[in-house]
């Protein structure tokens, strides 16, 4: 048993972690990067990922927004940079994706 204590910490890799931002605001974690920083914000959280993947970051949480019912009112992009505005319902909720040389930096907010 105290041979594979060592995993436990590499346990919630697997699982898909869900961050919850507020109550009708949440989304998983990029599986493919590792997270260097997370950072709560109020009615938000910002993720710093050690990843030069910022395009397919962009896209994994994209996804995973619309699949959770948000729909996407408005899509800017430009040069290593995504910002996006979602509703659902009356909720409004931001994306913002950049790309920072080596690390990804994403930062989702509920609100104005």
């Amino acid at each position: 048993m105290r041979r594979l204590l060592w995993l436990v910490p590499l346990l919630g890799l697997g699982l898909g972690l869900e961050l919850r931002i507020t109550a009708s605001l949440a989304f998983s974690l990029f599986p493919q990067a590792v997270v260097v920083e997370r950072v709560p914000e109020p009615q938000g959280l910002v993720v710093v990922y050690a990843s030069s993947q910022a395009e397919a970051i962009f896209r994994y949480h994209d996804q995973d927004l619309r699949q959770r019912g948000w729909t996407r009112v408005r899509y800017e992009v430009k040069k290593g940079e995504w910002k996006v505005e979602y509703r659902k319902g009356r909720a409004k909720a931001k994306l913002s994706v950049k790309d920072k040389g080596g690390r990804v930096e994403v930062r989702l907010k509920e609100g104005d």
